[in-house]
């Protein structure tokens, strides 16, 4: 009876029994939550025990640690020991659970398309050749250019990247009948990137012009009745976020006529810049970190940060001019790989251990910590933390970890230390917040504000 009534006992009363009771899992689990953390340590240590003297029960016991672990850090050093422990059977339990929680971030599927204009009237939006243009500014269409467009198949083999062009001008018109712009002209040819179609657009509201990034977004080939729900959590998380600064804004979005988005123009991103000088590299990444550590406040996670999520207006005016960096597609990957092979959308050489084993625990604010990292490799060296084919890269992400960035790069001794502890394969061992790791960063700058 003492030892349900005190938490301590309890925690004492099966760290050194003979033969422990498994009846107090349930027990054990509540005080994950306690308030005294020495409770909380107590009985992950306690549940690690339970683990070993019980091995047929440790496939439950996954299951329940799963489910507190983004809530509880007592939960994930619990669930890694078991993990290191056991890891074939914590990498089959994790898989059958991630299949029977509801998920919260999955995608619909329409056949995204790719087409050109019929030449009539579309409302407010214009494109090249439809008689004059009362604001003198030349707009282009891609019209007729559908055979030289490359395309691609998805892991099921469904073409993706692909519209009808009898569907082109009535989604134009209807973008723009939906979207909070009074007007919009489309600047140039589409660009194929991430996750869909992009033009770049001139949008007007109340006179005012805005730099307007309008993008036509991929979607799996089949609805699973999920598609709203799950996509339009990920979309009002960025569109609420979007004064923070060094993040791309969200202006709009429908997912009518297809899925579309309104964003700040971004014309390169990180992976097309060369190396920074190490006072410029830590100035972008401390930005970059201000931004994480602002939304993981707000309670959003990245999921995916990488160098090609790093992006750059691309317009400066001198060589030398400084610009932002600006964090972009914010929780679309958490979405995206469940549909889609996650490669597509996360370059592998800047992917977190937990995308690749389940053991190392779930995406969460950590595995964007681990992304800065690699953001910041990235930025002092000018190379990627790996190089090679993917299951290289897996490996190496697995086991050694990368090259110290001295050994890549001129940089100070503690870019090493600084991108060694944000890359850490252990979640438990990398920076416990984005501020952290900002404040090591400002240090690297010196006396450059």
């Amino acid at each position: 009876m003492t030892s349900e009534r005190d938490p301590r006992a309890l925690v004492a009363e099966v760290l050194t029994a003979t033969d422990v009771d498994r009846d107090h899992v349930p027990r054990l689990l509540d005080l994950l939550d306690a308030g005294d953390r020495q409770v909380r340590l107590g009985a992950a240590t306690a549940l690690c025990v339970v683990a070993d003297e019980h091995p047929g029960d440790v496939a439950s016991l996954v299951g329940q640690l799963a489910a507190r672990a983004d809530e509880s850090l007592a939960a994930t050093l619990a669930l890694e020991y078991v993990a290191d422990r056991y890891p074939q059977v914590v990498e089959d339990r994790l898989d059958q659970w991630a299949s029977t929680v509801e998920p919260t971030h999955r995608v619909d599927r329409s056949t995204p398309t790719r087409g050109g204009s019929d030449g009539r009237d579309v409302g407010r939006t214009r494109i090249a050749g439809e008689g004059a243009d009362d604001d003198g500014r030349q707009v282009y269409t891609d019209d007729g250019d559908d055979e030289k467009q490359p395309q691609a198949d998805d892991e099921d083999g469904n073409t993706i990247g692909q519209r009808p062009q009898a569907a082109d001008a009535e989604w134009r018109s209807l973008v723009e009948y939906e979207s909070r712009f009074d007007r919009l002209s489309i600047l140039a040819p589409r660009e194929r990137r991430r996750y869909g179609d992009t033009y770049r657009t001139l949008g007007v509201v109340d006179e005012t012009e805005y730099a307007v990034g309008l993008r036509l977004l991929d979607s799996p080939a089949e609805g699973d009745g999920a598609f709203a729900a799950q996509l339009a959590t990920r979309l009002e998380e960025w569109a609420a976020i979007s004064d923070v600064d060094n993040v791309v804004t969200l202006y709009d979005w429908k997912a009518d006529p297809r899925l579309w988005l309104a964003t700040e123009y971004t014309a390169e991103t990180l992976a097309d810049q060369g190396r920074f000088p190490p006072a410029e590299a830590a100035w972008h990444a401390e930005r970059l970190a201000a931004a994480v550590s602002t939304l993981h406040e707000r309670g959003v996670v990245h999921a995916g940060i990488d160098a090609d999520a790093v992006a750059y207006y691309g317009n400066v005016i001198e060589e030398g001019d400084r610009q932002p960096p600006l964090l972009d597609n914010l929780g679309l990957l958490s979405v995206y790989r469940h549909q889609f092979d996650p490669a597509q959308f996360l370059d592998p050489r800047y992917a977190a251990p937990e995308y690749y084993q389940r053991r190392f625990g779930r995406i969460d604010h950590a595995t964007d910590i681990y992304g800065l990292g690699a953001v910041c490799y990235r930025l002092f060296t000018g190379k990627a933390p790996y190089t090679g084919a993917f299951d290289a890269v897996r490996d190496e992400v697995l086991s050694s970890g990368p090259p110290d960035p001295s050994a890549v790069a001129d940089v100070p001794p503690a870019v090493d230390d600084i991108v060694g502890k944000a890359m850490a394969r252990r979640k438990l061992a990398r920076y416990e917040t984005a501020a952290h790791l900002r404040q090591e960063l400002r240090s690297l700058r010196g006396d450059d504000a």
